[in-house]
């Protein structure tokens, strides 16, 4: 993805090539019966190489200044922490029966 860069009163000269990271990774829930309970596996989709970057902003006020960010190189699945799902009540919904 190639965007602007914008900092305070200052913006990249050219658009910057910003890649990202965006995926799916193996993430399930399943019931063990050796635990009875329910195991839990969780991963996600992130950097696993970066590196810093340097472009020059052109500030409304004429001057050129340096601005370093984060370039994501690579991208990988990573295992994090499940997090329990907040528990929505569910809908009352109509039920019709034919007679």
């Amino acid at each position: 993805m190639k965007s602007f860069i914008n900092h305070m009163s200052c913006q990249s000269i050219e658009e910057v090539e910003m890649p990202y990271c965006e995926g799916s990774c193996n993430t399930f829930t399943k019931y063990s019966a050796m635990a009875a309970s329910l195991d839990h596996s969780c991963a996600c989709c992130q950097e696993s190489r970066s590196s810093n970057r340097t472009v020059n902003l052109q500030c409304l006020n004429g001057d050129v200044v340096p601005y370093t960010y984060l370039h994501v190189e690579e991208c990988s699945c990573r295992h994090s922490d499940c997090h329990r799902a907040i528990r929505v009540p569910a809908r009352k919904t109509r039920s019709n029966t034919l007679v």
